[in-house]
């Protein structure tokens, strides 16, 4: 996510020696940027910048973006001749800059300020990236969004995406779905191919309710990233949303025809077209895809804990549905009974593979990888304990809750 920092350019100085001076001031102040006397370069051009004389002259301001840039990047040198000449040099270069535009109706000095802008543009990306780093994420907003606008001013506007990219992170983090959605919205509209991004958006519309932009982001994501699978994926979990089943499946088939000459990657998407699957009521199709990625690979997490994880969410539906029936309606204690001794059925099944997928987890050997998992422990063991207790296997779901307290007790 790191961009590589831009410098100042040749131009900057051609452009100059191709422009008659039209005061002492201005004149004098380009001449000593040259020299590199930025702290005089800086009192002319400041004193031209107020002068009545050249106040309104597009090239005093040019001027005033290139030697404030020159300071920035003076300061970010190893061993910087003015470190404390201008702090707030990326904030003048920046307006300065803009005032040129304001001024240049010929664009004579466009090139040299969207030099200007891109290399000031840069400065704030870098800037609220430290921001985002220290989670100071309204200050990571605000920088992005100006870096944001300098690469669209540069006339660069590709390389904005690594500072709307700062800025939809910080809003998640903060929870502000109204930024969150407008600048990885403005991601998608430069077609980036970052899954982070339409994961994102699209389980923002999911919770909203909101199929419409569901599916639009789902086939913009195929659109922009034909070649991503993960595109296709989304495409299926929205037609799901719209209740199309058999387009859902349409698109799993893509997935897994994509996908199946990867050793490695195949036996995963066989999991997500297990879930997807499970989620549209099609019990025995999910069955078929988690106990196919078994096959191929038999010590996982993940296709245990899916299938572990179907069997447990349908006897929970069948236990509620069990709740809903009045205790006292005689008409359905039959109803009653054979609800919970389904649920009671399926909390058995789903048992034998939770305890694989903790098994799985419990044998890691590397540290990292076991802190990483952390959750999804926690999860599984939290459904094995619910399906121990569900099935009378009282003493095992007692040693579950005791583990799940203890791992409590150290974060």
């Amino acid at each position: 996510m790191k961009m590589k920092k831009l410098v100042m350019t040749a131009t900057f100085v051609a452009f100059a020696l191709a422009v008659g001076a039209q005061s002492l001031n201005v004149s004098s102040a380009f001449q000593d940027m040259r020299k590199n006397y930025l702290n005089k370069a800086k009192a002319e051009i400041d004193a031209a910048c107020l002068h009545e004389s050249t106040k309104d002259e597009a090239k005093t301001w040019c001027y005033k973006a290139l030697i404030y840039a020159r300071i920035g990047g003076d300061a970010q040198s190893k061993k910087p001749k003015y470190p404390n000449l201008a702090p707030d040099w990326a904030e003048q270069a920046y307006t300065a800059a803009l005032e040129c535009q304001r001024l240049d109706t010929k664009k004579e000095f466009a090139d040299q300020v969207n030099e200007v802008f891109s290399f000031v543009a840069n400065e704030y990306y870098n800037q609220a990236r430290a921001a985002y780093d220290a989670k100071d994420y309204a200050k990571a907003i605000e920088l992005a969004d100006k870096s944001i606008t300098g690469f669209n001013n540069s006339g660069k506007s590709q390389y904005a995406q690594d500072a709307m990219f700062i800025a939809g992170v910080s809003a998640v983090a903060t929870q502000d779905t109204v930024n969150t959605l407008k600048y990885f919205n403005q991601m998608v509209n430069k077609k980036t191919n970052n899954n982070y991004v339409y994961n994102t958006l699209f389980r923002i519309y999911r919770s909203q309710g909101d199929k419409s932009n569901a599916m639009k982001l789902a086939n913009r994501y195929v659109k922009n990233c034909k070649n991503d699978y993960r595109s296709y994926l989304m495409l299926a979990e929205g037609y799901l949303l719209d209740d199309n089943v058999e387009k859902s499946k349409e698109q799993i088939n893509t997935v897994l025809e994509m996908t199946k000459d990867s050793v490695n990657l195949y036996p995963l998407v066989l999991v997500l077209s297990g879930d997807l699957l499970a989620n549209s009521g099609d019990y025995d199709g999910a069955i078929a895809k988690y106990n196919e990625s078994l096959t191929l690979k038999p010590n996982q997490f993940e296709a245990n804990f899916g299938l572990g994880g179907m069997y447990f969410n349908r006897a929970a539906d069948k236990t509620n549905a069990a709740n809903q029936i009045d205790p006292f309606d005689e008409e359905k204690a039959g109803l009653y009974d054979k609800l919970n001794e389904e649920a009671k059925a399926l909390y058995g099944q789903s048992i034998a593979n939770l305890e694989k997928a903790i098994a799985y987890i419990d044998g890691l050997t590397d540290e990292n990888q076991k802190a990483a998992m952390r959750v999804n422990l926690y999860n599984a063991l939290t459904a094995l304990e619910t399906s121990y207790t569900k099935v009378d296997m009282l003493n095992e779901a007692q040693a579950i809750k005791v583990r799940k307290e203890a791992m409590l007790k150290q974060q």
